[in-house]
């Protein structure tokens, strides 16, 4: 079975994330440690110029910094940016699920075109990609809650009901929300819904250092137990491949084509239709070298005088299944 790259991405940006917050936390406390010494012995000069050089701590302030405020924000950076990853993972791996098996996405939803978009179309595989882009965008801006519903209506997976208690996602969630959107300041949904934190309305929410740890933990289970669903429903062996060859072979004096091909409808058989293709008596099959099948798209490779196979291109353009995307002259390679 093979995985998903956006899983495997998801697990190292928790990885580093923890490791970026378990090193720079202890470089806190190491700091403070010697600050504390230093202030005993008042060793230190009445003000500490960062790096940064725009701002000067006195010793007893930078001590209390450390203690507190930088540990806090370091943890609201780490949440914030965990959840980032695990909305990108829920959302790019879509894209890897639809390049492995387009049937989840044949829903019978009303999408609207402009005229002249659909008419400066090259391909129908460009379309397709378009409506998963278009997805992609409603996800983002919908959070959470509209990727829940997209995963049961598409894929048939309750990420609700996962094996982890989803309410906890959504708590780290919802506070990652606020400190985005009101720097941490609670509001009365928030205290509604999670009622078990004990804050109330516009209370500052504090990050502990067990908090992340878990919480950090329980995206890293949610994101596994996702991956696994998805790897059991769709494996890279859904992929509908087929290869044909044909009694053909390029010859440097002929002319040599890549076709793209469109497929239309699901359960029409291209290779049979164009091994089987007949014009004037003259069959399509002679000029075949490889026919090359998967889910929709076809490559179909043909060589011969031009006279003989551009005759072949009416019956395929008019059959009404297929769609002829691009018609490549392959010389370089022969």
């Amino acid at each position: 079975m093979e995985g998903f790259e956006s899983y495997n991405k998801f697990k190292k940006d928790i990885k580093d994330s923890k490791q970026i917050y378990d090193i720079t936390y202890h470089l806190y406390q190491l700091e403070k440690k010697r600050l504390k010494q230093e202030l005993k012995q008042d060793k230190l000069k009445p003000t500490w110029k960062t790096t940064v050089g725009t701002i000067e701590h006195s010793p007893t302030a930078l001590y209390e910094r450390l203690e507190h405020l930088y540990p806090f924000k370091l943890r609201q950076l780490i949440l914030i940016s965990s959840i980032t990853s695990l909305e990108v993972y829920l959302t790019d791996v879509i894209l890897e699920i639809f390049k492995r098996d387009i049937s989840p996405f044949k829903v019978s939803d009303t999408i609207t075109f402009q005229r002249n978009y659909l008419l400066s179309m090259s391909s129908v595989n460009k379309i397709q990609n378009d409506i998963i882009s278009k997805d992609f965008r409603n996800l983002t801006s919908g959070g959470l809650k509209e990727i829940e519903k997209y995963y049961k209506k598409l894929f048939e997976i309750d990420i609700r009901n996962i094996g982890i208690n989803f309410q906890d996602i959504e708590e780290i969630h919802t506070r990652r929300h606020l400190f985005v959107h009101r720097n941490g300041i609670t509001d009365l949904e928030y205290v509604k819904r999670f009622p078990a934190f004990g804050y109330k309305v516009s209370q500052q929410i504090k990050i502990e250092h067990n908090y992340l740890i878990l919480s950090l933990n329980k995206l890293l289970e949610f994101g596994r137990l996702i991956n696994k669903e998805l790897s059991n429903k769709y494996p890279d062996a859904n992929r509908n491949k087929r290869y044909y060859s044909g009694s053909n072979k390029f010859r440097k004096d002929l002319k040599n084509l890549m076709i793209d091909i469109s497929i239309l409808e699901d359960k029409f058989d291209i290779i049979d239709y164009l091994d089987n293709l007949e014009v004037d008596g003259i069959k399509f099959a002679d000029y075949i070298v490889q026919i090359t099948v998967l889910d929709n798209s076809c490559n179909l490779f043909i060589s011969g005088r031009n006279d003989a196979i551009s005759k072949f291109f009416n019956p395929i353009i008019e059959h009404g299944k297929m769609l002829i995307n691009k018609t490549i002259e392959i010389k370089d390679s022969i």
